[in-house]
């Protein structure tokens, strides 16, 4: 089973964008995943022409990493510039050499975590998103790029529910990023059930562990909470499932702002650690 083990640059989103490439290559890891603020600042920006996303990409491979995905630009595809940003991202993402779009759908609380929008306020919202994001795949299907969607409620929030709206959108182009940690937190589901309902559109997987019953804000290292990821790679397996997989957080009970250097680069390397131990069992 080859999977591609990777880490977001996201836990060291206090830090410069360097210094993430530095801490992940030390850890072992030979993928990277990012498009997420450094100190503020999203990298590469959203609309960054082809010679800054060049430079992105030469620090990244100077790092001796290579990208496997970036992540769709902050905001949401109803504001005015949202849907020129990803548009562009899509094109970076093809630019700085890898074949993965992370997005999700709008979010689905108006308020976090009981109350969720009226079903007319709701279809309002996801109406346009459907549209917008049908759109969108067509540009990804030229570009030879996936938007992979997660889970993160609404219409990401689970495998039954990604397949609903990876069917309604009807483009070979979107597919999904499971997120075993966010199925567990947003849903108070078991992800080693719930990715079987969409195993064989899984294209690439964000490693969180969660920890507690649903909404219960404690993510700590993968490996140490109630997400089972060597029972979810196994589920995987006979689809022909080759990554990436890619660390997405890992702090547990510390607070991200008051985190080390070093502190997030111990826990990024124990994590590798656990991730490689999981696919050699498989």
């Amino acid at each position: 089973m080859e999977v591609e083990l990777g880490c977001l640059t996201l836990p060291y989103s206090e830090l410069p964008f360097e210094r993430a490439l530095e801490g992940i290559a030390s850890a072992g890891y030979h993928y990277v995943a990012y498009g997420w603020p450094h100190q503020g600042a999203e990298v590469p920006d959203p609309l960054a022409g082809p010679e800054e996303v060049a430079e992105v990409r030469r620090k990244v491979e100077d790092a001796g990493l290579a990208t496997v995905m970036l992540t769709a630009p902050g905001g949401t595809l109803d504001a005015e510039d949202g849907v020129t940003k990803f548009r562009r991202r899509l094109e970076q993402a093809r630019e700085v050499g890898c074949r993965f779009l992370l997005a999700h759908g709008p979010w689905e609380y108006e308020s976090w975590p009981d109350k969720k929008y009226p079903p007319e306020r709701w279809q309002e919202i996801t109406d346009p998103w459907f549209e917008t994001m049908t759109g969108l795949a067509k540009n990804a299907e030229g570009l030879g790029v996936h938007i992979v969607l997660k889970p993160h409620t609404g219409v990401t929030a689970s495998g039954a529910v990604l397949r609903e709206t990876i069917e309604r959108i009807g483009s070979e182009a979107v597919r999904v990023c499971y997120d075993g940690g966010n199925v567990h937190f947003y849903e108070g589901l078991d992800p080693v059930e719930d990715i079987k309902l969409c195993a064989e559109l899984v294209e690439a997987i964000c490693v969180k562990d969660h920890k507690g019953p649903r909404a219960n804000p404690l993510f700590p290292r993968p490996g140490e909470g109630d997400v089972d990821h060597p029972a979810m790679l196994g589920v995987l397996k006979p689809y022909g499932f080759h990554g990436p997989c890619c660390v997405e957080r890992f702090e547990g009970p510390h607070k991200k702002a008051e985190m080390s250097p070093e502190l997030i680069d111990r826990l990024a390397a124990e994590t590798f650690e656990y991730l490689r131990d999981a696919v050699a069992k498989i």
